[in-house]
């Protein structure tokens, strides 16, 4: 593996760069979406003690759930009374949301970065190849091998970043949009509730 490495030359490094933080990134993204999971039946419960007026063991029920849920609907329940409630909560929502987008944008420009840098580096490679023929006079496999090797190496390495991080990124957008729906829906419950106070 580490003789590919080498062979593929000076662009592999900030490959294997882009390599490290995709894989950081996806690894604390999955288990970021696998710890703030929505509990619907907690949410009904939840909602149906807001209705009730049980504000003090909503609270305590919310503490059993994921840090984003907790912080809209505790912070809601405090404004109840608020006569700005809707825009503050749909203010507390936007906020808590944009935690599920955090590292994306890096993440989508990752996979871009890698592209780019595995097609530079066939380029390179392609350049030594050439440079090797006119040194030497005449193109034989020997001579252009050391520069297409390297041409080769890159542009695999890049892919085999930028695939992976591609098809993570679209999953985690896919988790997001999903969880802002779910959202949204329980955050209209909740203005519908106040409504009817």
């Amino acid at each position: 593996m580490w003789e590919y490495f080498y062979k593929g030359g000076v662009l592999m490094y900030p490959i294997l760069i882009c390599s490290i933080i995709s894989f950081t990134i996806i690894i604390e993204r999955l288990i970021f979406f696998s710890t703030n999971k929505i509990n619907t039946t907690l949410i009904h419960k939840v909602l149906e003690l807001i209705l009730n007026k049980e504000f003090e063991k909503a609270k305590k029920i919310l503490q059993n759930t994921n840090e984003i849920i907790k912080t809209i609907f505790t912070k809601s329940i405090e404004e109840i009374n608020s006569p700005n409630f809707e825009d503050t909560v749909e203010d507390l929502a936007e906020q808590q949301i944009s935690k599920l987008e955090r590292f994306l944008p890096l993440l989508a420009a990752i996979a871009s970065i890698s592209t780019l840098l595995g097609f530079t580096g066939t380029v390179v490679g392609m350049i030594k190849a050439f440079e090797s023929i006119a040194q030497a006079g005449y193109a034989s496999p020997q001579v252009v091998a050391k520069g297409i090797a390297e041409a080769l190496i890159t542009t695999a390495a890049g892919l085999i970043v930028a695939i992976p991080t591609i098809a993570f990124y679209h999953y985690f957008n896919y988790r997001v949009d999903r969880y802002t729906i779910q959202v949204g829906h329980f955050i209209q419950e909740l203005i519908k509730l106040k409504n009817k106070r």
